[in-house]
């Protein structure tokens, strides 16, 4: 039997590091990418405005209290999801000036 001790093949070599530093810096979990801001710029690029505004608010909170990335994407669909609004709001007051805009038939009492 050898005594030498049993390393793990991941492992730095223990004689390459001085005692008590740390061999390498710890790798940084990979931040995960928050679904409901994806959803929001995917909505709002769809032109479902009122889905894309709620994800949207929904993934900026959910961006900050668990730290994930998506942040861009959440605002963007936030955004596309107001403009989508604003301009279903704006065609249907078009829409009403020109049919109340028509001529009126001639009432007779």
């Amino acid at each position: 039997m050898s005594s030498q001790p049993v390393y793990a093949p991941y492992s730095p070599d223990p004689g390459s590091a001085a005692f008590g530093s740390q061999a390498a810096p710890p790798v940084q979990a990979r931040r995960m990418l928050n679904m409901p801001a994806l959803f929001a710029l995917i909505t709002g690029v769809l032109l479902i405005s009122p889905v894309a505004i709620v994800l949207g608010h929904i993934g900026i909170a959910q961006v900050r209290r668990r730290r994930q990335s998506g942040m861009i994407l959440a605002v963007v669909g936030l955004i596309l999801g107001y403009l989508g609004l604003i301009a279903t709001v704006g065609v249907l007051v078009a829409l009403v000036m020109f049919v109340s805009s028509g001529p009126t038939p001639p009432t007779s009492f």
